[in-house]
């Protein structure tokens, strides 16, 4: 009979998950979902949104965790149990704090996951004012400046609450007051499909005009300029060029983000490049697909996920970007999939896959790849 025990209590051992025997995590299986926007913190921690309604943190080692996300629609609480309803950009301020662009609202989450709702509620609408009674329409980008100021990109509302396709900018004070950024005419700016956001340390606001072509710069005063790219002067075709910023090309940045030295970076998720502009210059940071235009009559680059040197990557619509403390810049790629790659182009110059969630056919769902 102690035999046959201990036979069996052998089987059941080896039935046993190895994670589950050593305690090692298991697997984060459908982590991302069409990932949108990314930040890192001070500890070197990134964290990304997306479709899945969940932001998921990755450590320094390129582990992800579930951070927040999961409960019902909008509810707030601590880690699984808040909710969210379309959670976009994201940012981060001195702090650690984060804050996200979730639909009608804009959320706060603290250090150990807790979230809750700093502005907006779940009707949709658009009001300014204090943040008691202010209401937004459906939010997609943020930013803060490193006095607590919030900028958030907020569909045009029209008569039947449908999206337009343009967008304004909200402006939301450390004290909670909510206006509307104007332009030179003393009305409501409205850009077309404005896609990421950045502030730089003197708190000059970067929007990537996307469907315009071209790089925004809003200082305090309110003043608007255009950084780079040829504002609404290239239509429909892919165009890229290199060069001066009075004369460069873009065609279509997605997210921003700002170094130490004041370089912005952009991604391009039509080009698959990410962009440099520095030094009054528009350069290629990483990225070399081909234009083509055999599957898109607007034409597209080549798309891919090789690592190695900067210049031979290939990217697959890179997305929303940030730095981390010491220069990596980390990249949200394959934006329009299930199939989620978190990039990282590090200050030599080097491409490398930094987190990957993938299909797995055994399994039949979305799952952290090794």
């Amino acid at each position: 009979m102690e035999k046959i025990i201990f036979c069996w209590l052998k089987c059941l051992l080896f039935l046993l998950p190895l994670n589950k025997l050593y305690g090692q995590p298991a697997k984060l299986n459908n982590a991302f979902n069409a990932s949108f926007g990314i930040v890192v913190d001070s500890k070197g921690n990134a964290f990304v949104t997306g479709k899945n309604n969940k932001i998921i943190k990755i450590t320094p080692q390129g582990k992800a965790e579930l951070f927040a996300g999961g409960g019902r629609n909008g509810k707030d609480g601590t880690g699984k149990d808040a909710g969210f309803s379309d959670p976009k950009g994201i940012t981060i301020d001195a702090s650690g704090n984060l804050y996200v662009a979730d639909g009608t609202k804009i959320r706060k989450i603290t250090a150990n996951g807790t979230v809750t709702i700093i502005a907006g509620s779940s009707t949709s609408g658009y009001k300014d004012g204090d943040k008691s009674i202010a209401a937004f329409v459906h939010l997609e980008n943020i930013a803060i400046d490193n006095k607590g100021t919030i900028y958030v990109t907020d569909n045009e509302w029209n008569n039947n609450r449908g999206s337009t396709g343009y967008f304004f900018i909200r402006k939301i004070t450390a004290e909670g007051i909510i206006t509307t950024i104007k332009d030179g005419n003393a009305e409501a700016l409205r850009l077309h499909y404005p896609r990421g956001l950045a502030c730089d340390t003197d708190r000059n606001l970067y929007v990537c005009a996307s469907v315009s072509h071209c790089i925004k710069k809003i200082a305090p005063s309110g003043i608007i300029t255009t950084v780079a790219g040829q504002c609404d002067k290239t239509i429909f075709h892919a165009v890229y060029k290199e060069g001066n910023i009075n004369t460069a090309v873009l065609t279509n940045p997605s997210g921003i983000a700002i170094n130490k030295n004041g370089d912005i970076y952009i991604s391009d998720d039509r080009m698959n490049r990410i962009i440099k502009i520095a030094n009054n210059t528009v350069t290629t940071a990483a990225g070399c697909g081909k234009i083509s235009f055999s599957g898109n009559i607007a034409g597209a680059s080549e798309q891919g996920e090789r690592d190695g040197k900067a210049l031979q990557a290939l990217f697959h619509s890179p997305m929303g970007i940030a730095f981390d403390q010491s220069g990596n810049l980390y990249i949200v790629d394959g934006s329009s999939r299930n199939n989620s790659y978190i990039r990282k182009l590090s200050p030599d110059g080097t491409v490398t896959t930094f987190c990957k969630h993938e299909w797995n056919a055994k399994t039949s769902q979305y799952e952290e790849a090794e």
